[in-house]
């Protein structure tokens, strides 16, 4: 089949229900199943350890790889720890942001500490950093795992995102002046605002306590009724949680989505929901609308692939990211060969190839475009 590998895919449908499962905001995001590192259930039905309005733990890192060490955290400086992993798509998304954002605080003081975990293989980790250059200027840190250990075995892996009950990732910790944990969330999810009030005093870290207490109170419920099967009543209590924060329509549309088409096994009512969303949730959401397409052409067993929505899904995703996303073109590519246009996805191949910057995808995209060709030239 063209198109990317498993894994690639799966990164691409991460905007949906494993979002939900992970209990973070953004659909662009993967959790550490993924990395087929099991994260630890026990903090999860003890519920998170480690808290806004916490002390930080400590940095035990195994290596620094960018930046001079960062030993603590300095009274009257604020941080941001963030976790990440070579592996996770959503990750290399954040990794430009968060060096925007380390330039734009550099005056303020701030540290951006990017810490990679969950990894698979930890050599990889240093000539990513190295590849990625200037796109990741901020200091940079190795999980410290221990000799045979998996990835989520790591001192930060475990006293950092297990205690604060935190699956997926990327996310980020934000520590304050007084060394406290002052709010934790995926690091483009409004991370931004919060810390500019952090650095001026005016961040409110007992209530954003208790926002996430309710907000992690409500995701426990949903997460039940999801588990349970029992989608419509998700799907009220998704409706209602909108109506308290917009903020979530996004991500809740999204998740609606794939629970039709996928576990609900309702077609006509998925692509009627994903008609009008494409259309108002998320039209300016690239990563969104590239899930939804590449879902709708690549999902196993959906029995109507509707074309239509997934090219204009698709071709929203890739106007808003001035045709310059690899991965957004591929999906387009696939789209339009799956309707019958070759000489297109082919057109849309080679440029989703020459916009390529991940050395993984290159025989992905190249094996697609072959195919693509060969129809194209009447191969097959």
């Amino acid at each position: 089949m063209a198109g990317m590998n498993s894994m690639s895919s799966l990164v691409r449908m991460v905007p949906l229900t494993l979002a939900l499962c992970a209990g973070l905001a953004l659909p662009a995001m993967v959790v550490a199943q993924d990395a087929k590192d099991a994260a630890p259930k026990a903090a999860e039905k003890a519920g998170p350890t480690l808290k806004v309005g916490d002390k930080a733990p400590d940095l035990t890192v195994s290596k620094w790889v960018k930046g001079e060490p960062v030993t603590g955290f300095e009274k009257g400086r604020v941080y941001v720890v963030e976790f990440w992993a070579t592996w996770c798509g959503p990750c290399k998304t954040s990794i430009p942001h968060l060096t925007e954002v380390a330039k734009k605080f550099e005056k303020d003081g701030v540290k951006i500490i990017g810490v990679s975990v969950w990894e698979r293989d930890q050599s990889k980790v240093a000539p990513f950093v190295e590849q990625m250059g200037d796109k990741m200027n901020y200091h940079v840190a190795m999980d410290d795992v221990p000799e045979g250990g998996k990835g989520n075995d790591g001192k930060m892996a475990k006293g950092w995102m297990t205690a604060a009950g935190q699956n997926g990732i990327p996310s980020a910790f934000i520590v304050g002046k007084q060394g406290t944990i002052e709010w934790i969330g995926h690091p483009m999810d409004g991370m931004d605002k919060v810390l500019g009030k952090v650095i001026d005093g005016t961040f409110d870290a007992k209530a954003e306590a208790e926002r996430k207490a309710k907000e992690q109170e409500q995701q426990q419920k949903l997460n039940a009724a999801m588990r349970g099967g029992n989608f419509d009543e998700a799907f009220a209590m998704m409706d209602e949680a909108v109506k308290a924060d917009p903020s979530l329509a996004p991500r809740y549309a999204m998740i609606k989505f794939q629970t039709l088409l996928m576990r609900k096994k309702d077609e006509a009512a998925a692509y009627a929901h994903g008609a009008k969303i494409v259309d108002n949730e998320i039209k300016g959401e690239s990563q969104m609308l590239n899930g939804m397409a590449w879902m709708i052409v690549d999902g196993p067993g959906i029995k109507d692939r509707d074309l239509d929505l997934a090219l204009k899904a698709a071709g929203k995703a890739n106007e808003l990211t001035g045709n310059k996303d690899a991965q957004i073109l591929d999906t387009l590519a696939k789209v339009h060969f799956l309707k019958g246009d070759a000489a297109k996805a082919v057109e849309i191949q080679e440029l989703a190839i020459k916009s390529n910057t991940e050395k993984e995808m290159e025989a992905d995209l190249k094996k697609a475009l072959d195919e693509y060709q060969a129809a194209k030239d009447g191969k097959k």
